[in-house]
């Protein structure tokens, strides 16, 4: 009896624990739905949608690139479990799967897709030289409009352009593309939705203008205007001082470039040139031409190239000079000082160019008027525009001169004399040699008569100044002149064989 009542008592134990492990089975949860999923990203919340019916969850982002990792906020089943977890960052250009786990183990998969419907071009501009020019976009008629200038030097460019994250264009942003004509870009959001710009590209050419407007030489305080000639591209400046070291004032066009710098000193003794270029960096090259009018050298028959600056009245002067061209209509030659003005006359006149310089000399006769006076100047005038000034002064005596009125002899060999008849002689002689020397000589080898109307010059002093003494030809005109206290007077040519 007493086993049969244990029996009992262990059937009901073991009957209890059986009930009681299916009770604790039921308890355990089978839900594994995810019940919320965000995305919260630059202060902004994009929420899912859900369809628990085919586990999707879609999100609508805007400007948002997904190509960086996001942490979404997801809030799931009581008592379930998610992989991977919602601690982990994703890349969510792409769908991301998350599996949910039940309590009691039931899984579920969702599959999350982000995605946007931005396909907007956010911004766009050119560089064709070195300045960018911006688009003015209008997303209403998708349009780029672009104000841009000198495009005409460089239209085929690879524009900088920005668009929607997540998007793609076509044609490729790195692709040259020809902006002298209007152009379309298709920009295609994530989702797939298009939208076509039209870039529209207004030009204004660059100024071709490149000319000199103005050039000045400023010299010692007085300004000198060049003459443009445009079609020559030339520029003349006429001045009577020394160009040299100088630098010029010059206009030029607006938007232009000179080179070299106006700012550098320059020689324009010589010819210089300056190039113009344009905005569209095309240029002329123009030439500056001065003609630099001066009196540089003046003597007697070639006497010598010091300028001689004491003459007497019947001495016949060579002056040289430099485009100071008597061939002019209406140019004249003046000698004056502040109570006298004379016009002179001139004779062998002789003209050469040399380096764009015209070089001129020629001979010239005081006035048989003219008074004495050391501070006279040669001028010299076109019409009556006055050209130069000689920047020496000539000291002219016109008493008591020397006047030669007959010579011994014209043909010469050495150990003979020279003998001049005249009036008012002096002791002194320069006589210009076969071989170029000057030979001078005072009242130790040159004797005058009391009465002044004798000159004697025995010429055996020096048989260098024969030619044939040195076996060069003979006979050779040799200019003998009155030279006394280093002023020149009158002279005459014999021969020295």
């Amino acid at each position: 009896m007493k086993i049969k009542i244990k029996l009992s008592v262990l059937l009901l134990f073991s009957l209890i624990l059986t009930n009681c492990a299916k009770d604790d089975e039921q308890k355990l949860s089978s839900e594994n739905q995810i019940l919320s999923f965000k995305i919260i990203e630059n202060e902004n919340e994009y929420s899912g949608v859900i369809n628990q019916s085919n586990k999707t969850i879609n999100i609508m982002v805007s400007d948002l690139d997904l190509s960086n990792p996001i942490t979404p906020k997801i809030e799931i089943s009581e008592n379930a479990s998610i992989s991977p977890s919602d601690r982990i960052s994703q890349n969510f250009s792409d769908s991301v799967e998350y599996t949910v786990t039940a309590e009691n183990g039931n899984e579920v998969i969702y599959s999350v897709r982000v995605g946007s419907s931005d396909n907007e071009i956010t911004s766009f501009s050119i560089t064709p030289i070195d300045t960018t020019y911006s688009g003015v976009i209008n997303h209403v008629d998708k349009t780029i409009l672009i104000e841009a200038q000198g495009l005409e030097l460089n239209n085929t460019l690879i524009p900088n352009i920005e668009y929607s994250p997540n998007a793609s264009i076509s044609p490729s942003s790195s692709q040259e593309q020809d902006f002298s004509e209007n152009i379309e870009y298709t920009v295609t959001a994530h989702n797939g939705e298009q939208a076509t710009y039209n870039v529209i590209t207004n030009n204004t050419p660059l100024s071709n203008e490149k000319k000199i407007l103005s050039f000045q030489l400023i010299i010692d305080d007085e300004i000198f205007e060049g003459v443009i000639n445009h079609a020559t591209r030339t520029i003349e400046v006429e001045t009577n001082k020394n160009p040299n070291n100088i630098s010029p004032i010059i206009t030029i066009s607006n938007g232009a470039l000179i080179s070299p710098d106006i700012t550098e000193p320059q020689n324009f003794e010589d010819i210089v040139e300056y190039t113009i270029t344009a905005e569209n960096q095309t240029s002329n090259v123009y030439r500056i031409k001065t003609k630099v009018f001066s009196f540089f050298t003046m003597n007697v028959a070639n006497s010598t190239n010091d300028i001689a600056t004491k003459y007497y009245s019947n001495a016949i002067p060579i002056v040289k000079a430099s485009f100071v061209d008597l061939t002019i209509p209406d140019s004249k030659l003046i000698l004056e000082n502040d109570q006298n003005s004379y016009e002179l006359t001139f004779s062998d006149y002789y003209s050469s160019t040399y380096n764009d310089i015209l070089l001129t000399s020629f001979k010239i006769e005081f006035p048989q008027n003219i008074v004495t006076a050391s501070n006279y100047k040669l001028k010299y005038k076109v019409g009556d525009i006055v050209k130069c000034v000689s920047n020496f002064e000539i000291d002219v005596l016109a008493e008591n001169v020397p006047e030669i009125t007959s010579i011994n002899q014209t043909s010469f060999s050495f150990m003979d004399t020279l003998i001049l008849v005249g009036n008012d002689l002096v002791p002194g002689l320069r006589v210009l040699a076969h071989n170029g020397t000057i030979y001078q000589y005072n009242q130790s080898y040159v004797s005058v008569n009391p009465d002044a109307t004798q000159l004697t010059f025995p010429i055996h002093i020096n048989s260098y100044m024969f030619p044939s003494v040195v076996g060069q030809s003979s006979p050779h005109p040799t200019p003998i002149i009155i030279y006394y206290n280093q002023r020149y007077g009158e002279g005459v040519v014999v021969d020295f064989n």
